[in-house]
């Protein structure tokens, strides 16, 4: 199929409870977990929704309730993710603030809650890219100060409030990480990071994140990773040359595909990307779809890759004339779920196409 194949359904954000200030009103993160799914109204709140996108469970208050901008940047959410070891979902911020909650409580039956944190602490500010292994964080390092490769954090567990999260650096000479995933493969635990122009593949072990097997080019500025059970997808935009506004995020277009061999980094097959990706800081406008990546366009279409030729088809038609910012993106059972950081308090879902749609 190479045309839309209708809107997305539209699906309430709920950002009813919540702060109140002067944030432009968008969607700041989308994450699964499991059978549950998590958004952030960014500057208002960080909902978390069942299966059908019911709410049962709102964290909506701010530690700066006096001051617009610092509550702005209290919800301004850079990580949602579920520590399944120890039973807890944490929520990372923009200035560096880890809130955790039990799941437990979130999968409980009964009305809608207003939540409060079992755990609060502060772990490193502005860091774009964060994922989870085993209780342990692995997360960018902080833009705003120029630190190049990752810090790991400590295992995390429950109960109480600290001062700090402690947190190792690793990788430092690698510069910016832009992109991180985990693969676990072989019965190993892998760490995939990228960078402008790079992909690299390192072992984790011991809660430590070993040297390289591998570093490869791949003539992009890397921004995503996905594990199809076989091979490493990475996923980013066009090369980003001196400073770059974090605000100009439009200027950030195509960029290109390589699914790689997690032994050697043997690129297996790659290519262009649709010129109108929803790349930004942060962003997430890429998911997995069945072992192959799809992509969320600037005006809301859906781009899913097609096995037989890797060329791109649209799965669904646009949602505006003019671009909605940068995109944020998960695969939540059967459906896509993604919003924009400025297409308003708004989530769309389009189902997950069938193998066979894409043969």
């Amino acid at each position: 199929m190479s045309e839309g194949g209708g809107l997305p359904d539209t699906v309430d954000s709920h950002p009813e409870i919540g702060v109140r200030n002067s944030q432009p009103e968008g969607i700041g993160r989308v994450a699964a977990l499991g059978d549950l799914v998590a958004w952030n109204n960014l500057g208002r709140n960080v909902v978390f929704a069942d299966a059908r996108f019911r709410p049962v469970g709102v964290f909506g208050t701010t530690s700066f309730p006096d001051d617009d901008e610092l509550s702005q940047y209290d919800f301004d959410i850079h990580a949602i993710a579920e520590l399944s070891d120890v039973d807890l979902v944490v929520v990372l911020n923009h200035l560096g603030w880890l809130r955790a909650f039990r799941a437990l409580e979130l999968r409980g039956p009964g009305p809608v809650r207003e939540l409060r944190p079992e755990l609060t602490a502060f772990f490193e500010e502005d860091v774009e890219r964060t994922v989870v292994a085993g209780a342990q964080l692995i997360a960018s390092r902080s833009r705003s100060r120029d630190a190049g490769g990752v810090h790991v954090s400590e295992p995390i567990s429950s109960g109480g409030n600290r001062e700090r999260l402690d947190a190792d650096a690793a990788l430092e000479d690698r510069g910016e990480v832009t992109a991180l995933g985990v693969v676990e493969a072989g019965g190993d635990v892998l760490v995939a990071l990228g960078g402008n122009g790079y992909a690299a593949l390192a072992p984790l072990a011991d809660g430590k994140i070993g040297r390289p097997r591998w570093e490869v080019d791949v003539g992009f500025r890397t921004a995503w990773f996905g594990w199809g059970g076989r091979l490493v997808w990475a996923l980013g935009s066009d090369f980003v040359t001196g400073a770059f506004d974090d605000y100009r995020w439009d200027d950030l277009r195509g960029g290109g595909f390589v699914a790689l061999d997690p032994s050697d980094g043997e690129a297996i097959v790659a290519g262009r990307l649709p010129d109108d990706v929803a790349w930004g800081n942060g962003g997430v406008a890429v998911v997995m779809i069945d072992g192959v990546p799809g992509t969320i366009g600037r005006t809301g279409a859906l781009h899913v890759l097609r096995r037989r030729d890797a060329r791109w088809t649209q799965l669904s038609d646009t949602l505006a004339p003019d671009s909605l910012g940068i995109a944020h993106a998960a695969v939540a059972g059967d459906r896509i779920l993604f919003g924009f950081n400025r297409g308003g308090y708004r989530l769309h879902a389009v189902r997950v196409p069938a193998p066979a749609r894409r043969a």
